[in-house]
């Protein structure tokens, strides 16, 4: 019951601190919680694998290249083809009440990139948010994922 309300909870926040919207989170956009990542797999359109960033340098230097602050909401225009995706997971947090667990990874969001345009979507397990990005990070992701 936990992992139900907890899931879209973390994907939500993940969402809201991700996008940078100016009324909710203002001019003091964190973007370390992205890096709190701790596992970031690169598929390519067709859905496989290309490389998997579990490096902290790694992981530091790919949201610097994605440029969080210059995101904002945009409607995607029709006929946009998948690029590759992004899928952020992170370990769940053990505590002392709840006894020996062994920690399992959670998928936090997915961010699809498309191969026309400078749009990515945040794809989480409530909805979809389609977002428009900086050029630089689009290509960046672009090339990741090819």
């Amino acid at each position: 019951m936990k992992k139900r309300i907890l899931l879209p909870i973390t994907a939500l926040l993940c969402l809201v601190l991700l996008a940078g919207c100016q009324t909710l989170v203002k001019k003091d956009f964190d973007v370390d919680t992205l890096s709190k990542a701790q596992k970031i797999v690169v598929t390519d359109a067709a859905g496989n694998e290309k490389a998997v960033l579990t490096e902290k340098a790694d992981i530091d230097a790919f949201v610097d290249a994605i440029n969080v602050g210059g995101w904002k909401f945009a409607e995607l225009p029709e006929g946009l083809t998948k690029a590759g995706g992004f899928t952020l997971w992170q370990e769940e947090t053990i505590t002392a009440l709840l006894g020996k667990q062994e920690a399992k990874a959670n998928e936090i969001c997915t961010f699809r990139i498309y191969e026309d345009g400078n749009y990515l979507t945040i794809e989480t397990v409530l909805m979809d948010f389609p977002l428009s990005i900086p050029e630089s990070a689009a290509a960046y992701l672009r090339s990741l994922a090819a």
